[in-house]
């Protein structure tokens, strides 16, 4: 099964009768323009996007009679932290960003794919990590870049 679109979420579709079939995508690959997965029910997806919209949890891949395939985003390990603060909230997100990690919001927490040395720093500055286990969505949109820069270094002379 190739899938081109998204066609909307769980909630807009009736699946009254019909089998529900997920499609796992992890975190990190929300964002893959093309993915080979294979369904709970063992059926090959291909999933072919044009970049516009990345995956989210319970998003519908296919809908028909018979069966509907949704996006599960499964749980993994995650630290998580709860500012007490906006100032706090401004550091904690400062220590993360100086890191390259991926940040998720949700309500008044800050999640984070779990990484040690990131969990000690938290640690150490006193902002209370916790390790938890957690569906990482939601992800505030960054912008990936390498650190190569399209300009030289070089002075002229």
């Amino acid at each position: 099964m190739l899938v081109e679109s998204i066609l909307g979420t769980l909630e807009d579709f009736d699946v009254h009768g019909k089998e529900i079939d997920f499609v796992d995508i992890e975190w990190y690959e929300v964002n893959k323009k093309i993915i080979k997965k294979v369904s709970s029910s063992g059926r090959q997806v291909g999933i072919r996007l044009d970049g516009s919209r990345k995956l989210n949890h319970k998003d519908v891949l296919h809908d028909d009679s018979e069966f509907i395939v949704i996006v599960n985003i499964p749980e993994c390990e995650a630290i998580s932290i709860k500012p007490s603060t906006m100032e706090e909230m401004g550091r904690i997100c400062y220590e993360i960003g100086n890191k390259h990690i991926p940040l998720f919001l949700h309500h008044e927490e800050i999640l984070v794919p779990y990484d040690e040395p990131l969990m000690k720093l938290l640690e150490k500055n006193n902002f209370n990590p916790q390790k938890v286990s957690a569906r990482l969505t939601n992800g505030l949109e960054t912008h990936s870049h390498s650190h190569s820069h399209g300009h030289s270094h070089e002075h002229e002379h």
